[in-house]
């Protein structure tokens, strides 16, 4: 979007600086109805883009609610093996294991 917002500045700045520097009668100025036509353009564009980009934000925030449950069991499943060894040494897990143990919650899991 950051990129959309600087071409829109930079499109309104020339703009400005075409009609502050136009002639008396603005409508004999070819360039300036030109450059006009193709600011109004390219605005039409970016407008649709940004559209288009917020659409797909959405989406892409929807899909990431999906996964938001699993990744803090993940989360809760790594830190208490992490910290099983403060428990009793013998309890220390690689992140190997780690994954072993993921790995196989995730099959048995009950699918929904």
């Amino acid at each position: 979007f950051n990129r959309y917002k600087i071409q829109l500045k930079a499109l309104e700045d020339d703009l400005l600086h075409k009609l502050a520097n136009a002639p008396a009668d603005i409508l004999s100025d070819i360039p300036l109805i030109e450059g006009l036509e193709s600011t109004k353009a390219t605005a039409g564009e970016i407008a649709r883009a940004v559209v288009k980009g917020k659409e797909t934000e959405v989406g892409i925030n929807e899909a990431r609610e999906v996964y938001r449950p699993v990744a803090t069991e993940a989360s809760c499943l790594y830190f208490m093996l992490l910290k099983l060894n403060r428990i009793e040494y013998a309890y220390q897990y690689s992140l190997a294991s780690f994954t072993t143990f993921f790995k196989n919650g995730m099959e048995r899991a009950v699918l929904s």
